[in-house]
């Protein structure tokens, strides 16, 4: 009977013009000579993804990637032209952005927050004495201020959070009260039926709390563009400084060492978020897309492939032991300063500490991560 109803269901599928080989690959009335051949040799996870022969962009080993711009972000760029975009010279898809780039405008010209124009920021050393500059991107570091994103990131975040283990015991899972207290009738009293009742002394709860999941969802475009707009908002205040390095020169984490590095911005009540590239991926070789499936792949995701290998390979820790003394020296300070990696960077933490302070390479990395679109997986 198996097999019959098989073969009925082949018939069906030739009488629709869909092929069983076509149906495997994803194609629609493709004849079996025309599809491509597969090497046999190759992993079965290749082979059972989607072919991608009409997607050259996509095949090509050399693809450049343009920046990850939206709708909302393309209308601002157009309706202000200012010719400090560097991350739009390479634009192909919309020749507007690329005259918006072009125009005449004034670049000594400061424009106000949320023109998505690129800054230069000074690069500072322990002396906070000017040894460089660097260049922030405007479409990550100059967003336009949206509170009701970095609420909706904040209470996403919050809600996370909640561990949902809280649990009181109800009148049936209290140890005794087995066994009816007084008859039901005769006594005068009130009638009871176990002494573990919520009106006794001992008893059970009533209602109470019991583990629940509070998480929540939020989709990964808001998740991004909170933390842009977060970040934006500490560079147009004023609170964001760029450090050539954060490293204890001694040989163990001293906490007055990293104090008299911080009271030299001249700010007892401020709080100081530290950020700091631990791993230094080089960020050169990254490719958004796989040479051989043509799958999207996130850049964290490389990232943490690439640690993973190299840790497994080399034995080697994703946490240099500078990172580790910068991180102790810190803790001591309590809420004064908090050490974090770039992936470690989020919403609340940079509303919840006034100064934040990076170095050039974590700028880097939160850049690669704030510049691509999200993963997606075909």
């Amino acid at each position: 009977m198996a097999g019959s109803g098989l073969a009925w269901s082949l018939r069906m599928l030739r009488r629709g013009g869909i092929s069983l080989q076509g149906l495997l690959v994803g194609q629609k009335g493709v004849a079996p000579a025309l599809l491509p051949k597969t090497n046999t040799t190759t992993s079965s996870a290749l082979v059972t993804r989607r072919l991608y022969a009409s997607q050259e962009a996509v095949q090509d080993a050399e693809h450049v990637h343009r920046p990850y711009v939206t709708r909302r972000e393309k209308a601002i760029i157009e309706s202000y032209a200012h010719p400090a975009r560097e991350y739009l010279r390479g634009w192909e898809g919309d020749a507007r952005l690329g005259e918006a780039v072009d125009s005449g405008a004034d670049a000594a010209e400061v424009a106000d927050q949320g023109k998505l124009v690129d800054r230069v920021v000074p690069v500072l050393n322990r002396s906070l004495e000017s040894v460089g500059e660097v260049t922030l991107p405007g479409l990550i570091y100059d967003q336009p201020l949206r509170k009701d994103i970095v609420h909706r990131v904040v209470v996403w975040q919050r809600a996370n959070w909640r561990q949902g283990t809280v649990k009181v015991k109800t009148r049936s899972e209290v140890r005794g009260g087995g066994r009816k207290p007084w008859p039901q009738k005769g006594t005068g009293r009130a009638r009871a039926g176990s002494i573990r009742s919520p009106l006794f002394r001992g008893g059970g709860k009533a209602h109470g709390p019991r583990p629940k999941d509070w998480s929540q969802q939020l989709n990964s475009k808001i998740r991004r563009l909170g933390l842009r707009v977060a970040v934006s908002s500490k560079l147009a205040t004023g609170r964001l400084t760029v450090v050539d390095e954060l490293r204890i020169e001694s040989e163990v984490p001293k906490t007055r060492e990293l104090r008299e590095f911080l009271d030299k911005f001249e700010a007892d009540r401020t709080s100081f978020l530290l950020v700091d590239d631990a791993a230094g991926v080089d960020w050169s070789s990254y490719e958004p897309y796989h040479a051989q499936t043509g799958v999207r792949k996130s850049p964290w995701q490389w990232r943490s492939n690439l640690l993973r290998s190299a840790k497994r390979e080399e034995k080697l820790e994703s946490r240099c032991e500078e990172f580790v003394k910068l991180e102790r020296s810190a803790k001591n300070l309590r809420k004064r300063a908090k050490v974090v990696q770039p992936e470690g960077l989020n919403v609340y933490d940079l509303l919840a500490f006034d100064h934040l302070i990076m170095t050039p390479r974590a700028v880097k990395a939160v850049t690669e991560r704030l510049s691509h679109p999200p993963p997606r997986f075909y």
